[in-house]
């Protein structure tokens, strides 16, 4: 019987069923007699204390061992580290120590070390966290766990700050991880968590934000009450635009800080908007398969008109858009990504190639179906040359169009 994975109740329904799709960004090299792997993506929701949460997991070993999404490679994610760690720093005492769980290439905590603050990276992925320590940025290979944690709070690696960013939703021993950053904060430290919000999905049909790498899609109302099991405290939130819609999650240790009214005010924001009600996930997706319906009609309305359609991202989210909307490359021409890493390979389940963004302008590409719509406004200004040409992007959600 599954289980609430925070809360351990019976009491789980079915709420969002997306079928089998590929692993997101289980990229391919190449498309000649491959078998890929098709696992089920369903979300669920706890009756009792409302967290949504995949039915079925996917061994972390497999999605994060060997990665291919670089923070460096958006202009949006670097500036957002930046601004943030530069509101830290004055508050930070002179010893202080940085933690971040799945830093990645270092985009954020080099912020820290550039001002010569003490910091740790610790990510699963071998390549990453070469490419990290090699640019001297300090990175742990490993999961995070709490066992890790007890290893380094017993050498005295405990944090003043310990960053998250996009990786809390992606870790299925919720519990595990909780219990690790509070054995590493500080008395007087603070977690700073960012995922992207539950709410935000739903109101704006961000159904391709559901991968298997996402296990959770949090809300304000379960994690306050997962955090207070233990020992932890949710004490104030700032929202932000990243991702089409994320909260920044400030924890400590209870009674460590002042709550702001925020946490109260969000709650209910979540309970008017009937977030909680299997009836708006119904409606939900009745939405997302008129939007299937509304961009197939819409990309083979234009193709018919003899437009030459490419797509923009080699995203996961993208992953999940093409798969279940039933775009491949009868559809689309190939796939454009800012990433040396992604180019030249093949997209998961569609087996379109991915390219250089240099060949929307050099295939002549009238129109590019925007897979990243989450950094749209990056996007358009490093394409003007494609823009000024008469190109135009076709943005799938909440509904489709042409920009």
């Amino acid at each position: 019987m599954f289980k609430c994975r925070a809360c351990n109740s019976s009491s789980v329904e079915s709420i969002i069923g997306l079928g089998k799709l590929p692993l997101a960004n289980a990229l391919l090299s190449s498309i000649e007699q491959v078998k890929e792997a098709r696992h089920n993506l369903e979300v669920m929701l706890c009756r009792d204390c409302g967290l949504a949460q995949l039915r079925d997991l996917v061994d972390p070993k497999e999605l994060f061992s060997n990665y291919v999404y670089f923070s460096s490679n958006s202009d949006t994610m670097l500036k957002s580290a930046k601004e943030l760690v530069e509101r830290i720093i004055p508050t930070l005492p002179k010893d202080a120590y940085i933690i971040e769980v799945a830093s990645n290439d270092g985009y954020l905590l080099k912020n820290y070390i550039n001002n010569n603050i003490n910091s740790l990276g610790i990510d699963p992925a071998k390549n990453i966290a070469k490419i990290a320590n090699d640019n001297g940025i300090p990175t742990l290979n490993d999961f995070f766990s709490e066992d890790l944690a007890t290893k380094l709070a017993s050498e005295g690696k405990k944090a003043d700050i310990i960053h998250a960013n996009n990786v809390f939703a992606h870790v299925p021993d919720i519990k595990g991880f909780i219990k690790g950053v509070k054995l590493l904060l500080k008395p007087h430290g603070k977690a700073v968590i960012e995922v992207p919000y539950f709410l935000d999905l739903v109101e704006k049909l961000e159904f391709d934000t559901i991968y298997h790498e996402h296990v959770f899609y949090f809300s304000i109302k379960p994690l306050k009450k997962v955090f207070e099991r233990y020992g932890l405290e949710l004490f104030d939130i700032e929202e932000t635009k990243l991702h089409g819609g994320t909260v920044r999650l400030y924890i400590g240790h209870t009674d460590a800080h002042n709550v702001s009214s925020i946490v109260t005010e969000m709650i209910k924001k979540e309970e008017d908007a009937n977030l909680y009600n299997q009836d708006t996930f119904v409606k939900f997706m009745n939405r997302v398969n008129q939007l299937k319906q509304d961009l197939n009609h819409l990309i083979s309305k234009l193709k018919n008109n003899g437009a030459r359609i490419a797509a923009y991202g080699a995203s996961a989210k993208g992953t999940t858009l093409l798969n279940y909307f039933g775009l491949d490359r009868t559809h689309l021409d190939f796939v454009v990504d800012r990433s040396p890493v992604k180019q030249g390979l093949f997209t998961p389940g569609t087996h379109i190639k991915i390219m250089d963004p240099s060949s929307l302008v050099n295939e002549n590409i009238s129109h590019a179906l925007l897979l990243t719509w989450n950094f749209a406004d990056e996007i358009r200004q490093q394409q003007q040359e494609f823009i000024n040409r008469g190109g135009k992007f076709i943005i799938p959600l909440p509904e489709a169009h042409v920009m």
